[in-house]
C-alpha cells in the first residue's frame, strides 16, 4: 500500500469512527409544553390569568434543583427579585422555551429538545414560568414565577439510550404539585379555544418582602425617639406660653 492510499485509510477510518461514537451517543428526548387531551388544553398564564404571548413576555422552562435543596421550604422565600435570585441559583436548566412563539395566548406548542445524556439524571425534574422575560438570563428582572411539577408521570430525568434517544414526555393537561402559583381548573374558554375548557396554572407576582422582626424592632425604636422628642417640644411651649 502506497503512502497515498495510507493516508485515504486511515481518514476513511477516523471518519468511521467520528460517526460511530455520534451514532452511539446516549441522548433523552424530551418533550414538555402545552397539552391537549379530549376538549382539555394547559395554559400558562401570569397572576392575572392572562395567557403569556408576544404580547405579555413569558418564559418556560425545563430543570432541576441542586442535591439537598429543599424546594417546597425555599419556595416559600420567595417574595421579591432578591429572594427569586438565590432561590434559582440552585435551578439548573435543561431546555428554555419563550411564550413569544406561543400559537395563542398561554398555550405554547411543546418543545422537544435532545439533552443530550444530561448532568440530571436520576434528579427530579420541574416546569418553571417566569413572567417579564424571555430568557433565563434576565431571571433576575422577573417579576412572576410559577413552579409545577406531576409526581405522576414526571418521575426523574432518564439515562440517555444509542442509537435511538430515550423519550421523556411531560406534556399534560394537570400537575398534581404547584409549588409556586396557582392551578384553575375547568375555565371556559373562547375565541379560537371556544368548546375547549382550561386548565391554567398561573404564575404568581413577586411582592415587597416582609420586614424582618430586626426591621420592626428598628422602626419601633426611631417612632419611640420622635415621640419622645415631640412632647419634651410640646411640653416646652406649653411651659413658656403660660409663663
Amino acid at each position: 500500500m502506497n503512502t497515498k492510499s495510507v493516508k485515504s485509510f486511515t481518514f476513511i477510518s477516523a471518519a468511521l469512527l467520528l460517526f460511530a461514537h455520534a451514532s452511539n451517543a446516549q441522548a433523552v428526548n424530551a418533550q414538555y409544553g402545552s397539552a391537549i387531551s379530549g376538549t382539555t388544553i394547559s395554559l400558562f398564564t401570569d397572576e392575572a390569568k392572562i395567557g403569556y404571548d408576544s404580547g405579555n413576555a413569558g418564559l418556560f422552562a425545563l430543570g432541576y434543583f441542586n442535591d439537598g435543596f429543599n424546594v417546597a421550604n425555599e419556595a416559600a422565600n420567595v417574595s421579591d427579585s432578591a429572594t427569586l435570585s438565590n432561590f434559582l441559583g440552585s435551578f439548573n436548566v435543561l431546555h428554555e422555551t419563550s411564550f413569544n412563539i406561543a400559537t395563542a395566548a398561554g398555550f405554547l406548542s411543546a418543545a422537544e429538545p435532545n439533552l443530550g445524556d444530561s448532568a440530571g439524571i436520576g434528579k427530579e425534574t420541574y416546569i418553571l414560568t417566569l413572567g417579564g422575560i424571555s430568557s433565563y438570563s434576565q431571571s433576575s428582572s422577573a417579576t412572576e414565577i410559577g413552579l409545577f411539577r406531576d409526581s405522576d408521570t414526571f418521575g426523574v430525568l432518564p439515562a440517555g439510550e444509542a442509537p435511538i434517544a430515550k423519550d421523556y414526555n411531560i406534556t399534560s393537561t394537570t400537575y398534581s404539585d404547584v409549588i409556586l402559583g396557582s392551578e384553575f381548573l375547568g375555565e371556559a374558554l373562547s375565541g379560537g379555544f371556544t368548546g375547549f375548557s382550561g386548565n391554567i396554572y398561573a404564575s404568581q407576582a413577586l411582592g415587597n418582602a416582609v420586614p424582618e422582626p430586626s426591621t420592626y424592632a428598628l422602626f419601633l425604636g426611631i417612632f419611640s425617639i420622635g415621640f419622645v422628642y415631640w412632647r419634651k417640644r410640646t411640653a416646652k411651649t406649653a411651659s413658656q406660653e403660660q409663663s
